[in-house]
């Protein structure tokens, strides 16, 4: 069967959307895997958010093959029922993709927030996201026996057991109202943390932009009536899946978004940061030596990581001490693990001349 009506529209938006996300994490990553810090469980659940996306992307994709946003009246018996499969099986990997790119946003700030309760209520999110998640991904095709009935009209159902148009209506609203959930969350506890002005701003108004995807969220909810359309299923629900791709693109992108700030400063001309630090492990006090200029951009990481030099031939000598403080405006946070305050330090430069050296 050929393509048609909503079908090419299915496929261009969905695949775009794939490749626009796996391009930002696979940057993110790329990133990541050269900092301090390195690759962590939240980009470990990005990259497995990708692959289960991709896999939702090439099911849709075989569905439109088969007349996926098409009328049921311009297909034929056989097409019908393996349209109705494949998207099915989509709507299944999908749902799995949305707990999946919440839960990764979830540990993200997982990483930032230093304060009990702040990781309480995160898991609270991502457990409850991911348990409605998988029971949508359950109910596509438990809800009725036998499940061939559910897209083949030769086999009588016998009985529906659960109602997914319900199910699909609280997982939908609950990821919707995730969304702006995190979207508020980072600006009224990371503002309070001892970090650098500019890694607040970056990654809260980052995340911010996940109301662009409660939006989608909204939208897609109030569309969920088409579940019951029977008659027409596979032109109905086009538009849903649509809805749904847009969402899951926009979360994946804005929980990228904080890591890239290391390309953002190198394109407009600047440097992750100004100073070199080496910190010595197991102690309070803070000793540096190195010299003023740029640090490699691979030893950043945002809101998290340290910097690490490689010192050679230093003409200036920096010696600092550090001290509980408030935030000194620095672009850099230094966050250790199992460390609820940051550490500030205040540097004091000598320059000096060797004149007796010839470079």
């Amino acid at each position: 069967m050929a393509l048609g009506n909503q079908g090419p529209t299915v496929i261009a938006i969905t695949c775009v959307e794939v490749v626009l996300a796996g391009g930002f994490i696979a940057t993110r990553v790329a990133i990541r895997n050269s900092s301090t810090k390195g690759v962590g469980i939240d980009d470990w659940v990005l990259i497995a958010t990708w692959i289960v996306q991709l896999a939702f992307v090439c099911a849709i994709t075989v569905s439109c093959g088969y007349g996926f946003g098409q009328h049921n009246k311009d297909l034929s018996k056989p097409d019908v029922r393996m349209a109705t499969l494949t998207e099915l099986i989509a709507q299944c990997i999908v749902s799995l993709a949305m707990g999946l790119s919440k839960s990764a946003v979830g540990l993200f700030l997982m990483r930032i927030v230093v304060q009990k309760w702040h990781k309480i209520v995160l898991w609270f999110w991502i457990s409850t996201m991911m348990g409605w998640s998988i029971l949508l991904a359950i109910t596509v095709f438990a809800q009725c026996v036998p499940f061939e009935s559910l897209y083949d009209d030769r086999v009588p159902r016998q009985y529906c057991t659960l109602d997914l148009t319900t199910i699909a209506y609280i997982m939908c609203s609950w990821s919707a109202a995730m969304d702006f959930f995190l979207a508020g969350f980072p600006w009224m506890v990371l503002w309070k943390l001892n970090m650098g002005r500019k890694d607040k701003i970056t990654i809260c108004v980052s995340l911010s932009l996940g109301i662009l995807a409660g939006v989608c969220g909204i939208v897609r909810t109030v569309g969920l009536g088409v579940l019951s359309i029977t008659e027409d299923y596979l032109f109905a629900t086009a538009e849903s899946v649509m809805w749904t791709s847009s969402e899951l693109t926009i979360t994946l992108i804005c929980v990228c978004v904080p890591v890239l700030r290391p390309i953002w400063v190198r394109m407009l001309g600047g440097s992750t940061s100004e100073r070199y630090y080496k910190q010595s492990e197991g102690s309070h006090n803070l000793v540096t030596i190195g010299r003023a200029r740029n640090t490699r951009p691979t030893d950043t990481e945002i809101g998290l990581g340290t910097i690490r030099p490689d010192v050679k031939n230093a003409n200036v000598t920096t010696i600092g001490a550090s001290g509980r403080s408030s935030d000194d405006g620095s672009e850099r946070a230094i966050l250790r693990d199992n460390q609820t305050s940051i550490q500030r330090t205040r540097e004091v430069t000598v320059a000096y001349e060797d004149k007796g050296r010839r470079d």
